[in-house]
């Protein structure tokens, strides 16, 4: 049995078999599913509480909402996206809905282990070319001159308690707990909070938090 469990998803047949291939000699990767529609793809994922989810943005219907939901339901699976977007607004927003990493269509099928791999012991995933593009958009991107305050407007009530909990030092189960909430609703609200703020973590998150007044320490 591979130290790494997968689930494929695709609305393609040809894609599946491609993906699959691409990992059957890898005696450390494990193939548990494979999807061709987002039901499928629901309860498989529900099932197998896999490492590494593959799916494409094609299954994902290209909205950025559904790959949030998924990734906020799955706290333990890694994902990624599989597509032939190229737009930066798309890939960038594809990360900031808590996908690990994105795989060009194009890109030789070889390097799905290693994008595998990468993921699976916390790095993220994005061939250089890609990465770049996103950087230079958000780099380019003008910021209006009051946008944190629109951030900090954005933000409701409750998570405006977790981010006061966070600052406190408290874990996910510990924040859970002191609100009367789930663990999943708990992620819920930070990965709102992560994209509302635009940090990338919980340290990105206390240190704004201290800097714009959002917590006592």
């Amino acid at each position: 049995m591979g130290d790494i469990q997968v689930v494929l998803a695709d609305n393609q047949p040809l894609t599946l078999s491609g993906l699959r291939s691409a990992v059957a000699d890898h005696a450390d990767i494990q193939v548990l599913a494979e999807c061709e529609n987002r039901e499928r793809l629901m309860d498989a994922v529900r099932h197998h509480s896999p490492d590494v989810l593959l799916v494409s943005t094609e299954i994902l219907q290209e909205e950025l909402g559904v790959l949030e939901r998924l990734v906020t339901e799955m706290e333990s699976t890694r994902v990624i996206v599989l597509t032939s977007r190229k737009d930066p607004d798309f890939l960038e927003g594809a990360l900031r809905c808590g996908a690990r990493g994105i795989f060009q269509r194009e890109w030789p099928v070889q390097q799905i282990p290693v994008a595998i791999r990468k993921v699976t012991s916390g790095g993220v995933w994005l061939e250089q070319t890609v990465a770049e593009k996103v950087l230079e958009e958000i780099l380019n991107r003008r910021k209006a001159p009051d946008l944190d305050e629109q951030k900090i407007t954005s933000l409701t009530a409750r998570e405006r308690e977790v981010i006061g909990l966070i600052c406190e030092g408290l874990r996910n189960k510990e924040i859970a707990s002191r609100l009367h909430i789930s663990g999943a609703t708990v992620s819920h609200h930070l990965t709102s909070i992560f994209r509302k703020l635009e940090v990338e973590d919980r340290t990105s998150l206390v240190i704004y938090s201290a800097k714009h007044g959002l917590a006592s320490f």
